[in-house]
């Protein structure tokens, strides 16, 4: 079973807000999936998908307030490089960082604590980070 990182992110409002900011992080416009029930935005970097969900039902676990974030993103390497994976995360969470806009949550698989930022601090802040 592949391994994926997910980036929750707060504020996913507006919408449209989010989706061109990530896009922007991307360096890809994200396309709606109207006929995906699970997934709303995704793109495809030629090597790895990133996967919008505006909404989620995670809830605390391993000391992460998921519930304190809207909206959440997956990286997904299509070789299952997870290297590379992770790197990509990151590229794209910390472009989104620098924007200073969103409480950021950067996960390995939903079950490992990577990284966190907040619009006044940035990214690079460990546990401390909640929105």
């Amino acid at each position: 079973m592949s391994e994926y990182h997910y980036v929750f992110v707060h504020p996913g409002t507006p919408p449209d807000q989010l989706v061109a900011d990530l896009s922007w992080a991307c360096g890809v416009q994200l396309r709606a999936l109207d006929d995906n029930p699970d997934l709303d935005y995704s793109a495809s970097l030629g090597y790895a998908a990133v996967e919008l969900e505006l909404e989620h039902e995670y809830e605390e676990d391993q000391g992460m307030p998921f519930e304190r974030y809207d909206s959440v993103f997956a990286v997904r390497d299509f070789d299952s490089d997870i290297g590379r994976q992770e790197a990509t995360a990151r590229r794209i969470y910390e472009r989104l960082a620098s924007l200073r806009r969103y409480h950021l949550l950067l996960t390995l698989d939903v079950q490992e604590f990577v990284d966190a930022a907040t619009p006044e601090q940035g990214a690079g802040l460990g546990r401390q980070a909640t929105p």
